[in-house]
C-alpha cells in the first residue's frame, strides 16, 4: 500500500475489504475504533497535509485531492473494494473512481448531499470558534481524540477549516456515472438535510447499478460516535444485502 492508504484492520477471513474515506477535518485516525469492530480488512485514506502526511502540501481542490489520491491507488485493488465515504469523503471517493476509470465493488456515502443538490459556500465565512460550536452541537466527530489539549484541538480545527474551503469551492463532478451499486445514508437530525429535500436520494443518478437510500437515527456523522461501531457494521451489511433486491437501471 502507498502512503495514501493506511491499514487499520486485518483479518484471515476471505471477506470483502473496505476503504474508509474521511470527512472534512478527518484523518485515518478517525476510523480506528470503527475498523477494530469490522472483523475484516479495513483501510483508511490519509489526505495530504493530514495525519501521517502532515508535512505534505495540501490539496488545492477536491478535484486535485482526488487526482493525487488516484495516482497513488492501484486500480485493480480499488475495483475489488467497498468504498465508504463520510461527508466530504463521499465526493472524494466519487471523483477518485472517475479518475481511476474503475468503479469500486460498491460505494456507500454517509451524511453527504448528492453533489448536484449541495449549497456551495454554506460555511465559507465560518471561523474556528464557530466550527468548534458546530462540533458540540451537531455531534460532528472527525476530530475525536484531539480534545485532550488546546494544541490538538487547534490542529483539528485547522484541518477542518482547510477542508471546508475545498468543499465550498467544489461544484460537483463533470464526468460519467458509475456502474457499481451506491447506497446513501443520512441521520434524521443532520442539519444539512433540514429542508426536507431528498438530497440523499439524489445520489441515484450517479450509478447505473442498484441504488439504496436510508435515513437512520442520529446527527451529522453520528455513526462515528464511540459505542456505535457494531451498529454501523450491521447497517453496512444490511445495505449490501439490499443491493441484491434492487434491479439495476437499464441503460
Amino acid at each position: 500500500m502507498t502512503a495514501t492508504l493506511i491499514s487499520l484492520s486485518t483479518s484471515d477471513k476471505n471477506g470483502r475489504g473496505y476503504l474508509l474515506v474521511p470527512p472534512a477535518g478527518g484523518t485515518s485516525r478517525t476510523f480506528e475504533s470503527l475498523a477494530a469492530a469490522a472483523g475484516t480488512d479495513v483501510w483508511g485514506i490519509e489526505y495530504p497535509a493530514h495525519g501521517e502526511r502532515l508535512v505534505e502540501a495540501p490539496a488545492t481542490s477536491i478535484e486535485d485531492l482526488a487526482a493525487r489520491l488516484a495516482v497513488e491507488t492501484t486500480r485493480d485493488w480499488f475495483s475489488r473494494t467497498t468504498v465508504i465515504g463520510f461527508g466530504m469523503g463521499a465526493f472524494v471517493a466519487l471523483e477518485m473512481a472517475q479518475r481511476l476509470d474503475a468503479a469500486p465493488s460498491a460505494l456507500i456515502v454517509v451524511d453527504a448531499c448528492a453533489p448536484q443538490r449541495r449549497t456551495p459556500e454554506k460555511n465559507a465565512k465560518a471561523g474556528a470558534s464557530a466550527m468548534g460550536r458546530v462540533f458540540g452541537r451537531d455531534g460532528l466527530t472527525p476530530v475525536a481524540g484531539y480534545r485532550d489539549s488546546p494544541e490538538s484541538w487547534e490542529y483539528a480545527l485547522d484541518l477542518l477549516l482547510g477542508d471546508l474551503q475545498l468543499l465550498n469551492a467544489y461544484r460537483g463532478p463533470t464526468r460519467t456515472r458509475l456502474s457499481c451499486p451506491i447506497a446513501a445514508t443520512r441521520g434524521t437530525d443532520d442539519p444539512a438535510f433540514t429542508s426536507g429535500d431528498d438530497a440523499t436520494g439524489g445520489w441515484r443518478v450517479w450509478t447505473s447499478g442498484p441504488f439504496v437510500g436510508r435515513v437512520v437515527p442520529g446527527g451529522h456523522l453520528g455513526v462515528l460516535e464511540p459505542g456505535r461501531e457494531t451498529e454501523f457494521w450491521a447497517r453496512i451489511r444490511r445495505l449490501e444485502a439490499a443491493f441484491l433486491d434492487v434491479e439495476p437501471e437499464v441503460a
